[in-house]
């Protein structure tokens, strides 16, 4: 996936100073993160029936200062393991990135602005 690719690399590309603890780190952290999804979309779709759906809540992620749409790269996992993502239901907006982020174990300066939010993703077997 291109998206998702490009965002692991400027993950991988941030604090390259820092080995495991910086970048390169936090993007072998991400790449994992989503094989496991793609894993669990494989046995989701195994289990569920035809016209089954299930409903996951997780939220976006700032890994060093970059802005992480898990909500979207999860739901178009799915959709490569067969499954339809069909709708997001944002359940609720969280305090704003930059105050979480601007410290000294995570970057010193955000380059944008990113609200953290939390949703449910209803995913279907077709």
């Amino acid at each position: 996936m291109p998206g998702l690719r490009g965002t692991i690399e400027l993950i991988r590309s941030a604090n390259m100073d820092k080995a495991e603890y910086g970048g390169p780190g936090w993007a072998n952290y991400v790449a994992t993160y989503f094989n496991d999804t793609f894993r669990f979309c494989g046995v989701l779709a195994e289990l569920l029936r035809r016209g089954g759906k299930a409903v996951i809540v997780l939220g976006n992620s700032i890994i060093q200062g970059v802005e992480v749409c898990t909500d979207q790269f999860f739901g178009r996992i799915a959709e490569l393991r067969g499954l339809e993502f069909s709708e997001t239901v944002q359940l609720r907006k969280k305090r704003t990135g930059t105050s979480i982020i601007q410290s000294s174990v995570r970057v010193e300066r955000a380059a944008q602005r990113a609200v953290l939010y939390e949703v449910a993703i209803v995913l279907r077997k077709r």
